[in-house]
């Protein structure tokens, strides 16, 4: 799901999308919340993972947990894809300590938030042994990128699962060992359970039966520079999940979740949105779960429909500027009625 992976063939995938097409819903204003002090997080998978990890670099003291399924170390491409892409892939050759460097200088610099920030802030990581797209040493260089700003005390690192390229939930029937669309494999263990667990407590029980919030297919373009979300490869909708409660004004905590490559709207429908293993739990513990949405696009040169980890946006894709984080860190500020220090 980082740009390389080609997709299944395209009929079955038109029929997926069909099924579970999103277009139908339309789109309303995105609403404000009660949104509890210190529960902003998010979660994201291959190019969602290297944006989750810019959101909680740039944006550390607002984000209060991190998840990360098969992403890599914060700027790892800086922006040069086509010198840094292969090696960001790969693993090897990544220079961690210039990343560390380069994190440090814009942390004094102002334009993200002071690294100090990371230390107390729990963090997952997943990584599978089979994974032929963003090799498990990419996720490697993560930790030990990681391990510079916290200790490994804060940090559950599964890498040791037989799995291909994916998000991981119970709720797949994709075999664990697979890399197809859409991208969610099935390896007999609930991450999400597991990161939900690190950021926010013990949980309620999970809800197996029909959910009680609702699914709100929310208008994108407010967020994005002049109301114009397709000119930084960002869908003109994205999605929300509220559970019932919080639909109701009561204290909730937000998750942001973030697709991977060939994983939005766009190509699966609503796969991602609906059956990714987050709203289940999020419905009985009163958790947003916020699913922002890109765009395959070739003018930025983005046809796969990845989040910016390299530099399609502008140079400055992984700071507090970069159009992307502005956008889904806006969208997050609304959510919780302007008050986060974002």
């Amino acid at each position: 799901m980082l740009r390389f992976v080609r997709f299944l063939p395209r009929l079955v995938l038109v029929v997926v999308a069909l099924l579970l097409s999103p277009w139908a819903w339309g789109a309303s204003a995105l609403g404000s919340y009660n949104i509890a002090a210190h529960s902003v997080t998010v979660a994201g998978i291959s190019s969602g993972g290297y944006m989750a990890v810019q959101l909680q670099v740039a944006y550390s003291r607002a984000i209060y947990g991190t998840a990360v399924m098969a992403g890599g170390a914060y700027y790892c491409a800086q922006n040069n894809e086509a010198y840094w892409g292969s090696a960001c892939a790969t693993g090897y050759g990544v220079p961690v300590s210039s990343l560390v460097n380069y994190t440090n200088q814009q942390a004094a610099a102002g334009t993200i938030d002071p690294t100090s920030n990371i230390a107390s802030k729990p963090i997952y990581m997943f990584s599978g042994t089979l994974d032929t797209v963003n090799y498990q040493a990419t996720m490697d260089d993560l930790y030990s990128y990681y391990q510079s700003f916290t200790s490994t005390g804060n940090i559950t690192y599964n890498n040791d699962t037989a799995a291909e390229h994916s998000w991981i939930t119970p709720d797949s029937v994709v075999p664990c060992s697979y890399l197809e669309a859409p991208y969610m494999n099935n390896c007999g263990i609930d991450a999400e359970k597991t990161f939900l667990t690190m950021f926010y407590g013990t949980l309620n029980a999970r809800n197996n039966g029909s959910l009680g919030g609702s699914f709100i297919q929310f208008n994108q373009n407010a967020f994005c520079p002049n109301s114009n979300c397709a000119a930084i490869s960002m869908g003109s909708t994205g999605w929300l999940f509220v559970p019932k409660n919080c639909a109701q004004r009561q204290a909730c905590r937000l998750l942001v979740a973030l697709h991977g490559c060939s994983q939005n709207q766009e190509t699966i429908g609503t796969t991602f949105v609906q059956y990714a293993g987050i709203n289940e739990w999020a419905d009985s513990n009163n958790i947003i779960v916020l699913y922002p949405q890109t765009i395959n696009a070739s003018v930025p040169y983005n046809p796969y429909g990845c989040w910016d980890w390299w530099g399609y946006t502008n140079g400055n894709y992984a700071l507090k500027s970069g159009p992307q984080m502005a956008a889904i860190t806006a969208e997050v500020n609304k959510l919780a009625g302007g008050a986060l220090q974002l």
